[in-house]
């Protein structure tokens, strides 16, 4: 991946765009042995009022991502993610096991022309390259609690590393953009510009309570 890449977020919240999509998607830069990487951050709960969770999660990402430690990238968005699971199982405590909603959260980190993607929750990432649009299979780093906070259990984090050549770009999303659309759907929309995918991903999941999407593109050159 060649130059800056494009990153395209939508926030869809009961069916309209937020034009401000705090604490659903954030960016920031990281500190220290990490200021070179710039992080985006999406954040989705089924909770009936999603933002109290997300926020905290956000904060707790936040505090973690640009605490300037010498650690590798991959161990500092593992490490973010252990101690956000830990914050929101202590908010959870106080509720019984059954009654206690989690958060999922997908974070793309890019430096230079490298991308990581770390994933916790049901997001789902999608290629677009010369040869169609594929699935991309992150490897899993641990097993058990599929959301951060409910359970004192380890938690899964997923993690990838996709090499985007120019004029590719990836897809992450909620995991019910895959019951709402197949493979035709998605070659559709991401064979678009970013501006005009997220148009599309705003009219097909309008319905969708909270749906949340980032495009990253490579430029062409």
């Amino acid at each position: 991946m060649a130059g800056t890449p494009q990153i395209t977020p939508l926030v869809i919240r009961e069916g309209n765009p937020q034009g401000n999509p705090s604490p659903f998607y954030a960016t920031f830069s990281g500190k220290g042995s990490q200021n070179s990487v710039r992080f985006h951050l999406l954040i989705e709960s089924s909770a009936t009022e999603p933002e109290p969770l997300c926020k905290l999660a956000l904060s707790s990402l936040q505090r973690s991502l640009t605490s300037g430690g010498r650690a590798s990238l991959t161990s500092v968005l593992q490490d973010a993610f252990q101690t956000c699971h830990k914050d929101l199982e202590a908010a959870n405590a106080p509720h019984d096991m059954a009654a206690r909603v989690g958060v999922g959260v997908a974070c793309l980190a890019i430096r230079g022309d490298d991308a990581y993607v770390a994933v916790v929750g049901d997001s789902v990432l999608y290629l677009r390259d010369q040869h169609g649009v594929s699935k991309v299979t992150p490897a899993v780093q641990g097993t058990s609690s599929p959301v951060l906070g409910t359970a004192s259990d380890a938690i899964e984090v997923t993690m990838a590393r996709p090499a985007l050549r120019p004029g590719e770009s990836l897809l992450v999303a909620s995991g019910s953009l895959e019951d709402a659309v197949g493979y035709d759907g998605l070659e559709n929309i991401m064979s678009t510009s970013p501006q005009a995918a997220v148009e599309k991903l705003g009219l097909l999941m309008g319905e969708d309570p909270l749906f949340l999407a980032l495009i990253l593109n490579a430029p062409t050159s």
